[in-house]
């Protein structure tokens, strides 16, 4: 199974200034101060929004496209100084016999995250 998750982080008013205006609510947020599942306290608020689950990479990338431009039609970016977006996608290795599966990205979808200041994540 393939997922998509965007990770947001930084200052809380910045922060609420951007989840006002997503198109989706975030799945799980958290606060400067709260104390981390390893037990570390956290230096920052943040919150992350689940962008697509899929076995299909292709479709996968597709729904986090959709994602995208809503957000761009919407004016969210993520290029303030106060904060800082990671798209995060983690995907699995099938059947060495089938191939491994391919995470393709057009030039116009790695624009649209430079351009939104998004980083981005990938793991298997």
């Amino acid at each position: 199974m393939n997922i998509a998750t965007l990770k947001v982080y930084g200052d809380e008013a910045a922060l609420i200034d951007v989840r006002d205006g997503l198109p989706v609510e975030p799945d799980s947020d958290w606060k400067k101060g709260d104390v981390r599942p390893d037990g570390r306290v956290r230096i920052d608020s943040g919150f992350y929004v689940n962008l697509a689950t899929d076995k299909d990479p292709g479709s996968l990338l597709k729904q986090v496209h959709g994602f995208l431009i809503e957000c761009q039609a919407r004016g969210i970016t993520f290029d303030a100084p106060s904060i800082a977006a990671e798209l995060r996608i983690a995907y699995t290795v099938g059947d060495a016999a089938v191939g491994a599966p391919t995470l393709d990205f057009s030039l116009a979808e790695l624009g649209l995250l430079l351009e939104m200041g998004i980083t981005l994540s990938i793991t298997s």
